[in-house]
Formats: structure tokens, C-alpha cells, sequence
């Protein structure tokens, strides 16, 4: 127990402030010597396993179908928190367990049902824990997706998992990292979003946490306004948060049955923090993030069924690099999207009113006029100061420990008026501070636009082209981005622009048109598809080929204006054109128009790396060059970085294709084709793998 201290003690000496502080540090020191490294665990977490029924009886109704399954698992533990990843089924983070608690953090379902159907609507979104959904963003994730794992040691003690999936044939690339501390009550999160396609995608990562819901259950989004579904895609008005219509909406309870679903996207958050909290079991989350690399903050949730044998006994917190589902962001080619947030539980001081990665600060006035008062660390800190002041008036002050496992609470009578709650450390930095208005504050506004940006026009096609492969949905191919931009071709028939983003979404709709994603899989859909994808590139070829001709005479941009010449047009059509003509295993072709873009006086740095692997056995010097090249204009890019050590091994450099490799490595220590390139292959090698590497030695046979 701290000592409570009254406002207006005698005061202390100089000195005896001296010794208390160096006492205090001391003891806080030797805390920090004593905490171990977090550690890693392999294992196996079993959970009963059955068939998943679309629309059917919820697992609990029919438990005779369900035995239990040993799955893969790793396990993370420090001295305050225990977490359990499932690599094996969606590389989920499962469940983060408490000890001083003794509580999950999240949403555990102990029923996984199974679905041999990767496609949306194909198996369940209720397993709990964290779920990372990229490149597809509306839960397409699914247990089917087996993620590559490993550990990763840092020299502080911080300890975790890195795993990672690839996603084909979209060529897309997610590594998540699950990360604990030592002596931090806290689980860390990093994310890596890679586009190893040549051409720019559509980047919509969207996480998905799961939390468990009472009536209790305060869902706690500190924004004045929140937007729908559709937001800048089909309309652009916002609703005021949390109170609309007379109803506190951040309450489970005050969802009304037969409401349907509260699907919230937090706008203009004034925080970096979201969550919820039970007030029920006087347990909760936070989540700390930074809108600037993860902007979005949604909540979704039901009414709570009659009978506890329903279906969604949970509520989701989502967070994503786009702030509305339909809004996704525009990822350039060859280049990675980096995040992180974080997670801790707050339990034990009846709700929360802001948190940061120390603490979560609760300061409340009661019916009564007393304050309550209460802070949740995140690690343990001996010395700290807590005051609670009104005006310039000190009504609390106490010397306590900040520590995960003994949350600090308190009540205070104060006068009217604001009140402020502060954490001071033992060494005067102020860890956490709130302030409690006596008046509301002003609602913050915003200008809605008039209309939806992506709705008409050519932004309609862009918006077509990147967000039509963001849905895990059958038939969702480029039809739609292929039809606009074809009209708006017929209205500017010499635009070289048009023409070669109507080629650019030929080429990925060969890529990503197969057969098993169309609406009625089979030999028929299989033939189609491939008569499809023939069609795709034999347009593409004859657009670029009219591109690289518009550019060489002087290029008629949108809009009507004619300008001499366009170079990044001239490239960018070369490029592309050779991208199809390699398609085409027309390698001759590829090569003149692979050296043509990177002629261009605005070059196509792209080009570098696909000229490398074609020259590797013919010309390993060349190959070299360009794939240093590559490598310099896409410093993110792990395809550029993998054939840039292909090329050193093939120009008779191992040593330093070793050193790049295990640099590689020591970022993504998952990733199955850096470990092939160092002889460390795992068994089986993912398919999407085995098909990376003969693409990258192409040229070495």
C-alpha cells in the first residue's frame, strides 16, 4: 500500500527529497535486473473441432460432431501475461491470458469449425484472439491458411513469433509479429504489408480483435463522429458518436433487439487509444495505436441474443491501414506498409477514460460528487506519485508502486470544478495525466465533401481496379476497372495514360483469373479461365504497343491536351509490355522492351529486376548490376532483395549474398525463400514459395 498524503503537508528537506528519489530509483533498478526475457515455447493447443454449418445450429447445440484437435501452437510468456499464436490456422494470435487477473484479454471460442471452402461465407469468423486479414480485408483469413512461423529473440529479452503468409495469386505478402517485453503487461503487435507485384494494388489490411460482451460491456471510442459502410464510395455523411438519437450508443445494453448490427467507423479520433470495458467483471481492453499508419478504429457488435447458445457472443474492435472498409489505400509496386500497435488488459478500477502504453487512467465523478479515481500500469514501477487536483488545489496526493498485478484505486471527495488525474515516475516524467471537464466540451465538426470521391469517373475506374481483389469473394476478378477504363479510352482514343491503365488491369486480371475462384468451379470455369487470361494479354500487347507508339510521336494525355512526349508514359508501356511478353514466354520480345524502360529518360526502376532474372545465366555480370539496381530503387521490396542475392551467388559472390540473406533473415526470420537461398529450406516448402525461387533462378538452368 502507498502512503496517502493530505493536501498541504510539511514540507521536506532538500536532502530528505534527495534520498527518497535515489532510494526510489535504486529500488527501481534492481526491480529491472531482476525481471527475465520473455520466452518462447512450441507446442500444441487442443480445441474441439468440428464441421462448420452456414446458417445452421451454433457448436454448443450440436457437440456430438466436435472432438477434440491438437494444433500447432507456440506459446509467449513473461511474468505477467502468457499468449498462445496458432500458425497453422490463419496465423492467429489466440489468446492472451493474465496471470494476476486470471482472465483472457480477448475473446477465446473454445469450438473451431472447419470449412474446405477458402471463399467468404465458406467458415466462421468467431474464433477470437487477433486476426490479421491481408490483402483480403473483410475477414479472409481463413483456417485453411497455414502461415509460415518463427522466433524472434532481441537482445533486451523481448521475445516472440514472427509469422507470415503470401497470398496467391494476388502476390501479396503479410508478416505479423506477436511480441512480449520483459516485465510489461502488454502485448506488442508489428505488422509488414508487402506488394511484390510490379504494378501498384489496392492495400486494405484490416485486423480483426475479438472481445467478450454483457450487457455491462461499454465500448469505448473517443471520437464525436463515426462513419458507415460505404464511406467515400457511396456516401460521405457522418452520425455523431456515442449519443444518437437520445441513445448512448457505447453501451451493450442499450442495443435494443431487433436493431441489427452497430458497425462503427471511429473519424477524427482524438486519441490513440480504443476498447471496451465489462463493467460487470471490472475487466476490460485497450488498444494503443498510431492513426497515422493505422487510422482506423471500428466496432461492431449485436444485440445480445435471448439464449446463451447463439451464435456471436462476442464483439470485434477492428483497426487497418484505411479508415472505412470501402476506402482502401493505393500500394505502390514492389514496396512494404509497416505498423504496429498494442494491447493490455485494464481490470481492477471500474472503466477507463484514457490510456496510453503505461497506464490506463479511470477519473469519474459519482452521483455522490466523489471522484473515482483509478490506474492500471502496464509494468511495474516502484516510486511513482498519483495526485488528483482540482483548480490549483492538491485533493490527493500518494506515494505508490505502478504494477500490473495491483491496479491503484480510490475515492476522493472533491470540490466542483475540473479535475486532474497524474502519474509522475520516480525520476519526475510524467507517465499518464487526464483531465476531467466540469463543462462539456465543444463538439468537433467536420465538412462533409459533397460527393463520394471514388462515384464517377476515372476515379471510379482506379477505385474499381484496387478494390475489386480486396474481397476473398468468388468472381471477383477486373471486369468492372477493364469496362470503365475501356469507356474512358473510347473518349480520349489517343490518351497513352488510359491505354496503359487499361493494359496494366489486363495484366492483373491473367494474373488472378483461375478457374476454382469463379462462381461454379469446375473444367468449364478452368477453360474459361484460361481462354480469359489469353485474351487479357493479347489486349494488353496490342494497348502498350499503341502506347509505346503514342509516346514516341508525342502523347495526347487525358483531358485533350497534347504535350510532346510523356517519358514515364514510354516507360511505363515498356515495362508492361514486356511483363506480358514474358508472360507469353516471348523472352526475346521481354528483354528489348525490359532494356527500353530503363533507357527511357524517366526510367522504370521496375524493369531492373525482371531484365536481372531473364540476363542471370547468360550475362550473371549484367545481372548483377541491374539487380543492385533494383535493389537500390526498392529498398523494401524482399522480391528485389532475394534476386539480388540469386545474382551475387550466380556471379560467384556467396559471401556476400550470405550477409544480405541473413540480414533478410534477421528482419523476416519466417520467410521460406530466404531460408532456401541459405540452404536452410523448411519441409514441405509452400507452394507460392517453390514458384518464387524458379522465377528468381529463371535464368540459371
Amino acid at each position: 500500500m502507498g502512503t496517502i498524503i493530505v493536501a498541504g503537508p510539511p514540507r521536506e528537506s532538500a536532502a530528505m527529497r534527495t534520498l527518497a528519489l535515489l532510494a526510489a530509483s535504486l529500488f527501481a533498478c534492481a526491480s529491472c535486473q531482476a525481471v527475465e526475457g520473455a520466452r518462447v515455447a512450441e507446442g500444441t493447443r487442443r480445441i474441439l473441432t468440428g464441421p462448420f454449418l452456414l446458417k445452421g445450429k451454433a457448436p454448443q447445440e450440436r457437440l456430438d460432431e466436435f472432438k477434440p484437435v491438437a494444433y500447432p501452437a507456440v506459446t509467449i510468456e513473461n511474468e505477467y501475461l502468457r499468449c498462445t499464436v496458432l500458425p497453422s490456422i490463419g496465423g492467429r494470435l489466440y489468446e492472451v491470458y493474465n496471470k494476476a487477473s486470471k482472465s483472457q484479454l480477448f475473446f477465446v471460442n473454445p469450438y473451431l469449425e472447419t470449412h474446405p471452402d477458402d471463399f467468404e461465407g465458406g467458415h466462421p469468423w468467431n474464433l477470437g484472439g487477433v486476426e490479421v486479414n491481408f490483402p483480403y480485408f473483410h475477414h479472409g483469413n481463413t483456417y485453411n491458411d497455414a502461415w509460415q512461423w518463427a522466433k524472434v529473440e532481441r537482445s533486451d529479452g523481448t521475445a516472440g513469433v514472427a509469422m507470415s503468409h503470401t497470398s496467391t495469386p494476388t502476390m501479396q505478402r503479410a508478416v505479423f509479429r506477436v511480441l512480449l517485453r520483459p516485465g510489461v503487461a502488454r502485448v506488442d503487435l508489428e505488422y509488414e504489408f508487402e506488394n511484390l507485384n510490379p504494378y501498384a494494388w489496392g492495400l486494405a489490411a484490416w485486423i480483426d480483435t475479438m472481445h467478450p460482451k454483457t450487457m455491462d460491456m461499454q465500448f469505448i471510442l473517443p471520437t464525436p463522429w463515426v462513419a458507415q459502410h460505404g464511406y467515400n464510395a457511396g456516401r460521405t455523411d457522418l452520425a455523431p458518436w456515442p449519443v444518437r438519437n437520445g441513445v448512448d450508443l457505447s453501451w451493450q445494453r442499450n442495443l435494443q433487439p431487433g436493431r441489427g448490427d452497430l458497425s462503427e467507423f471511429g473519424f477524427m479520433p482524438r486519441e490513440r487509444f480504443h476498447g471496451g470495458y465489462d463493467h460487470k467483471t471490472d475487466r476490460g481492453a485497450v488498444r494503443i495505436f498510431d492513426p497515422a499508419t493505422l487510422p482506423a478504429a471500428k466496432l461492431w457488435t449485436q444485440t445480445l441474443p435471448v439464449s446463451p447458445e447463439r451464435y456471436y457472443q462476442h464483439f470485434e474492435i477492428w483497426t487497418a491501414t484505411s479508415a472505412v472498409m470501402e476506402d482502401p489505400g493505393h500500394q505502390a509496386e514492389l514496396s512494404a506498409y509497416r505498423a504496429s500497435d498494442s494491447w493490455y488488459q485494464v481490470w481492477g478500477i471500474g472503466g477507463y477514460v484514457f490510456a496510453n502504453e503505461h497506464a490506463a487512467l479511470n477519473l469519474v465523478r459519482q452521483a455522490d460528487g466523489k471522484v473515482l479515481a483509478g490506474v492500471c500500469g502496464t509494468r511495474h514501477v516502484p516510486g511513482c506519485v498519483v495526485s488528483l487536483r482540482v483548480g490549483r488545489g492538491e485533493v490527493l496526493r500518494e506515494t505508490f508502486d505502478l504494477d500490473p498485478a495491483k491496479p491503484w484505486r480510490r475515492e476522493a471527495a472533491a470540490p466542483a470544478g475540473d479535475v486532474e488525474l497524474e502519474v509522475v515516475g520516480p525520476d519526475g516524467t510524467r507517465l499518464a495525466a487526464y483531465e476531467l471537464r466540469a463543462d462539456e466540451m465543444p463538439q468537433e465538426q467536420w465538412k462533409m465533401p459533397d460527393k463520394p470521391r471514388w462515384q464517377r469517373g476515372l476515379n471510379a475506374a482506379y477505385y474499381d481496379e484496387d478494390y475489386s481483389t480486396l474481397w476473398r469473394r468468388r468472381g471477383h476478378f477486373l471486369d468492372g476497372a477493364i469496362r470503365r477504363f475501356a469507356e474512358a479510352l473510347k473518349q480520349e482514343p489517343g490518351s497513352a495514360k488510359l491505354m496503359i491503365d487499361l493494359a496494366r488491369c489486363h495484366l492483373k486480371d491473367e494474373q488472378v483469373r483461375v478457374g476454382c475462384a469463379y462462381p461454379n468451379p469446375g473444367p468449364e470455369a478452368d477453360a474459361d479461365a484460361a481462354r480469359r487470361r489469353e485474351a487479357d494479354l493479347a489486349s494488353a500487347i496490342d494497348l502498350l504497343t499503341k502506347a509505346v507508339s503514342v509516346c514516341g510521336a508525342g502523347d495526347t494525355s487525358v483531358g485533350g491536351a497534347s504535350v510532346p512526349r510523356v517519358p514515364s508514359n514510354a516507360s511505363t508501356a515498356h515495362f508492361y509490355l514486356g511483363l506480358a511478353l514474358e508472360r507469353q514466354a516471348r523472352l526475346p520480345g521481354a528483354i528489348e522492351h525490359y532494356r527500353a524502360a530503363l533507357k527511357s529518360p524517366v526510367p522504370c526502376p521496375a524493369a531492373a529486376l525482371y531484365l536481372a532474372h531473364l540476363l542471370l545465366r547468360d550475362n550473371p555480370k549484367e545481372a548483377l548490376s541491374l539487380a543492385r539496381r533494383a535493389a537500390e530503387a526498392y529498398p523494401q521490396s524482399t522480391r528485389a532483395k532475394h534476386m539480388l542475392i540469386v545474382a551475387l551467388i550466380a556471379a560467384g559472390q556467396r559471401p556476400d549474398a550470405t550477409v544480405l540473406a541473413n540480414a533478410l533473415l534477421d528482419h523476416d526470420p519466417s520467410n521460406p525463400v530466404t531460408l532456401a537461398l541459405l540452404d536452410r529450406a523448411p519441409h514441405p516448402m509452400p507452394p507460392w514459395a517453390e514458384a518464387e525461387l524458379q522465377w528468381l533462378r529463371a535464368g540459371d538452368k
